[in-house]
């Protein structure tokens, strides 16, 4: 079976309170253009010069993909395709190759040079099994004026007036189906934890869970959370749940300890986080930063302020009894 990509245009919904123009009168007919007409597509070139191909693992969206997963999917990806189309079509296909300047091209029939794509209304399909029209799907699929996804453009990513969208499902179940895994296996390592730890991890995440919170809440607490995409609140606002639960679920007894009793005795006000992010007892300067605190209540040398500081706790927590 033909591998196939697909660009397809976005449809708008135009009320019956809207007045009538002429994309409201085709919108009716299922158009969102006239017959025939269409928008042409070329390479986009990135401000340092390099020209966004869809085949350079180092470009700038790349870097910009916030989520790991998707991250590494699409680095490995457009490095097999570029190894694979550079072989196939014997073409420099680097981001500064002369090949991407559609301006030295001599004729629509040059095939040393990049040629424009000319996309119509409706669905426009590439055979991937052809190396020119893999090629030319593999620049449009990463073009700014082209959403990534329908989802991408629903959630606001794109500008409003974005006439088009990668209909690639085989790479959204790929990123789907990698986020799954890493959620199955962070639900499976959490099943595994003791029921202190798992009181620890979800604290130190900024879950509302004391001593008291029965177990129950404690597992579906943090099962929720790790199956969204991120987390909303609290000093890992935009990180992955996942990301943030691995690490802590592989961090060492003791440094998961002091993270937590430190994370307490701020939400038990026995220290002070100011706007700097010193932390203070009273009117003394005891950290510079939450981490540093961390850091030394872990030394040896300082567990004699460690066992002062969980006694502190702990008659908190007695007399909030």
């Amino acid at each position: 079976m033909k591998k196939i990509g697909k660009i397809s245009v976005i449809k708008r919904e135009f009320n019956s309170s809207q007045l009538q123009t002429q994309q409201s009168e085709l919108a009716k007919q299922g158009l969102t253009r006239t017959p025939g007409t269409g928008v042409f597509k070329y390479p986009y070139k990135e401000i340092d010069g390099r020209y966004r191909t869809g085949l350079d693992p180092d470009a700038a969206y790349i870097k910009r993909i916030a989520d790991d997963t998707e991250r590494d999917i699409e680095k490995k990806r457009v490095t097999e395709l570029r190894d694979k189309l550079q072989k196939a079509l014997s073409l420099d296909l680097g981001p500064t190759s002369r090949f991407w300047n559609y301006a030295l091209s001599t004729s629509t029939s040059d095939s040393t040079h990049v040629q424009p794509v000319k996309l119509m209304d409706g669905d426009n399909h590439f055979d991937l099994s052809i190396p020119w029209q893999e090629l030319s799907y593999s620049w449009l699929r990463v073009h700014p004026t082209i959403a990534s996804s329908h989802q991408a453009w629903e959630r606001g990513e794109y500008p409003a007036d974005t006439q088009f969208y990668v209909a690639d499902e085989e790479i959204e179940n790929a990123v789907v189906y990698k986020k799954k895994q890493l959620i199955n296996k962070a639900i499976q390592k959490f099943d595994n934890m003791t029921p202190d730890k798992r009181k620890k991890v979800a604290r130190i995440m900024g879950l509302p869970v004391t001593d008291e919170t029965k177990e129950h809440i404690v597992y579906n607490l943090v099962d929720n959370l790790l199956k969204q995409t991120e987390l909303k609140t609290g000093k890992f606002m935009g990180l992955s749940p996942v990301e943030v639960f691995t690490r802590f679920a592989d961090m060492k007894e003791q440094l998961l300890h002091v993270k937590d009793l430190v994370k307490q005795a701020i939400d038990n006000s026995i220290y002070r986080v100011k706007p700097s992010g010193k932390i203070y007892e009273g009117e003394y300067e005891v950290a510079e930063d939450e981490e540093a605190l961390v850091t030394y209540l872990v030394d040896d040398d300082n567990q004699s302020d460690l066992l002062i500081l969980e006694g502190k706790l702990k008659g908190k927590k007695l007399a909030a009894v």
